[in-house]
């Protein structure tokens, strides 16, 4: 199976069983260590299996594609304490 295809199974499943999405804008250089940081994070304060990431873009029209980070989260608590130290940064 091609890559891409593994990658839209896990984000359609993601989006299946986690259902609170916190979406982080990727600025025109990329999060660099940013999105590590949120993986570790995600890492310690997370069950497994209860977060996923992916990332999305979104062609506009006459505009480059806007780029983002889509992190899944199975409680609404989890992705508020995310959403808090990640998204206004």
């Amino acid at each position: 199976m091609p890559r891409s295809t593994d990658r839209n199974t896990f984000k359609r499943e993601a989006e299946r069983t986690l259902p609170h999405r916190v979406d982080i804008p990727v600025p025109e250089g990329g999060l660099g260590r940013r999105l590590n940081e949120m993986q570790a994070w995600c890492r310690a304060h997370v069950a497994p299996g209860a977060w996923a990431d992916h990332g999305h873009s979104e062609k506009r029209k006459g505009d480059a594609p806007a780029y983002f980070a889509w992190f899944y989260f199975a409680k609404e608590t989890d992705a508020g304490a995310f959403r808090k130290l990640w998204a206004a940064n």
